[in-house]
């Protein structure tokens, strides 16, 4: 991989929810090899504890980048919701296997669409580095 030729991150953090350990440690190893510190979740409510004690830190992060289908009762559309409900400034970027559809069946409108990406799964590195620094930068 050339750095030149993928954006490269400044140390943000990313807090990545996946509940498939396979999936989660190969995107963990991508993001950090483009300069992005991971914070990892295996679900939603383990994702929203890592939050609130970032949050209590003073600390928090960058982005949220989970998968949509996940176990124990929240999905990642809910995850995302509720992350809006607490960190409204928060850009959440989705991945699935399924098609776009999915966050508009979901009755996402077009100013959630705002501030949400779905990523199709599978990813490579160009496309991952590409959606982060574009969802990262246009939070800042």
């Amino acid at each position: 991989m050339n750095g030149n030729s993928l954006p490269m991150g400044s140390g943000e953090k990313i807090l990545v929810v996946e509940d498939d350990p396979d999936v989660r440690y190969v995107t963990q190893h991508m993001l950090k090899a483009l300069n992005y510190t991971v914070i990892e979740a295996d679900d939603g409510p383990s994702a929203l504890e890592k939050l609130r004690e970032l949050d209590e830190s003073g600390d928090g992060v960058d982005l949220v980048f989970s998968d949509v289908v996940m176990p124990s009762g929240m999905n990642g559309i809910d995850l995302s919701i509720a992350i809006w409900g607490r960190y409204p400034d928060t850009p959440v970027m989705l991945t699935s296997g399924y098609p776009d559809r999915v966050l508009q069946d979901a009755g996402m409108t077009e100013e959630d669409l705002l501030y949400i990406r779905l990523m199709k799964k599978p990813y490579g590195s160009k496309e991952l580095a590409e959606s982060i620094h574009e969802m990262i930068t246009r939070g800042s």
